[in-house]
């Protein structure tokens, strides 16, 4: 008897792994706005600032059109095929690394339930980290003050490069002209380990994604970029359509500035994200 029962659950066992995995539903898509701030600032006004009324306007505004904040968690493991995304998605994030992201932007972001990406500067938030703030504008957050937010759940932290958001001797992360592609993807590989490691040592964190500095790039720094991260900004102005289970797309998502210049009902008309 007691044989019996041991080669009848064998069977079910073999059985049971034969089974096919659950596929993802063919056709299965979401619809996904991903926004990019800057600096949140009280008294600049400019394609890169946003006040801190006109930002609380557009998170009360997308909750009443029924999006729903989510983090690069999600997305990720929808584009894997592991989760689901609510109906209407939205993903923000703040790049550079503003001490004002923090000062303002903490407290609105969780008065409405909201997340959010930081993608900071290594180089800057060094000196704002050795260096005492002389003034909120233009200021950079400090290692602890990366710890605190990423403790907080409310901003989850990116890379945007150590040193390399700059205009020359290169633009962004691109290659300058004449040098060698290895020349070229040392470069960039040390930059960005320098920004990880800075990361881990001070922070106890690693970056959740990478933003394009200027959204600059070519085909040599691409191959750098992906090898270090699965989620990768661009500055293309589009909304993503995503496919569940395709993985692809996390190294290409695109973004829309949030032009701070725009009240919140013209930008988020112009883009359709209604």
């Amino acid at each position: 008897m007691r044989k019996a029962i041991i080669v009848t659950i064998l069977v079910l066992s073999l059985f049971t792994l034969a089974l096919p995995i659950p596929a993802v539903a063919e056709g299965e898509s979401a619809t996904l706005p991903i926004l990019m701030y800057h600096s949140i600032s009280a008294t600049k006004r400019g394609v890169y600032f946003i006040s801190p009324e006109r930002l609380e306007c557009d998170l009360a505004t997308l909750r009443a059109r029924g999006y729903t904040f989510v983090t690069a968690r999600e997305v990720k493991e929808y584009l894997r095929g592991e989760g689901d995304l609510p109906e209407k998605p939205i993903l923000l994030t703040f790049d550079d690394g503003h001490y004002d992201n923090l000062y303002y932007g903490s407290d609105l972001l969780a008065k409405y339930d909201a997340h959010a990406i930081l993608n900071v500067i290594g180089c800057f938030t060094e000196y704002s980290s050795t260096h005492e703030k002389d003034q909120l504008e233009y200021s950079h957050l400090t290692w602890d003050e990366i710890t605190s937010l990423a403790k907080s759940g409310i901003y989850e932290i990116g890379c945007h490069t150590y040193a390399m958001h700059a205009y020359k001797p290169r633009f962004g992360i691109k290659r300058i002209k004449g040098e060698s592609v290895e020349t070229h993807q040392k470069a960039v590989d040390e930059d960005l380990e320098r920004l990880d490691r800075a990361l881990l040592d001070k922070c106890g964190i690693k970056p959740v994604a990478f933003a394009y500095p200027f959204g600059a790039y070519d085909e040599s720094s691409e191959e750098v970029v992906k090898r270090r991260y699965d989620m990768i900004f661009t500055c293309y102005e589009r909304i993503n359509t995503l496919k569940k289970g395709d993985k692809s797309k996390l190294s290409r998502l695109y973004r829309i500035n949030r032009d701070g210049t725009k009240s919140t009902r013209a930008f988020l008309d112009k883009h359709g994200i209604v």
